[in-house]
């Protein structure tokens, strides 16, 4: 009875694990020699293995984690076709239930969110299609008035030149 007390106490309890990884490591450090052919090899693996017997030895004394009725304080456990979510305690049916509206009210926005989407691109087309016809027409206009000025402008130049040629002579 000691013994199985001292085991449930936190020094115990932290004996046991000291124990139980040191063990542990003797027998792990007892293979590596005993694969590696050192020195050793046997006394480590056998002293590994004797503190692994000793802790299995006393983990018989050991008192399991005690167990708990929880029918008695939840009865709906008891009850099979229960359907109730442990996370939420909210029936499954009525949780799909509310996903399936979800779900429609996104699938509504989506596809209003897309109507928006889609009258945008029409009006940036149509706004781009006028814009293109505005700047052509502009653009012509402005490409005939130059022409006119480069016209005047060769005009005045070849009289200058022929005015230039009759003063000298040529």
């Amino acid at each position: 009875m000691k013994l199985s007390k001292f085991l449930s106490s936190r020094t115990g309890k932290r004996f046991y694990n000291l124990c139980y990884c040191w063990g542990a490591c003797l027998v792990i450090l007892g293979a590596v020699f005993k694969i590696a052919h050192m020195p050793y090899d046997n006394l480590f693996l056998m002293i590994g293995l004797f503190t692994e017997v000793f802790i299995f030895f006393i983990s018989g004394f050991d008192e399991p984690a005690r167990e708990y009725k929880w029918e008695r304080v939840f009865p709906l456990l008891n009850d099979k076709n229960a359907n109730i979510n442990p996370h939420t305690g909210v029936s499954d049916t009525l949780m799909t239930e509310k996903y399936i509206q979800q779900l429609k009210r996104l699938e509504n926005n989506v596809c209003k969110l897309n109507e928006t989407y889609e009258a945008q691109i029409k009006g940036m087309t149509e706004h781009a299609k006028s814009l293109n016809e505005m700047n052509s027409e502009e653009l012509k206009k402005e490409t005939e008035k130059m022409a006119a000025y480069i016209e005047l402008l060769n005009k005045q130049y070849s009289q200058m030149l022929d005015a230039m040629n009759v003063k000298t002579g040529k």
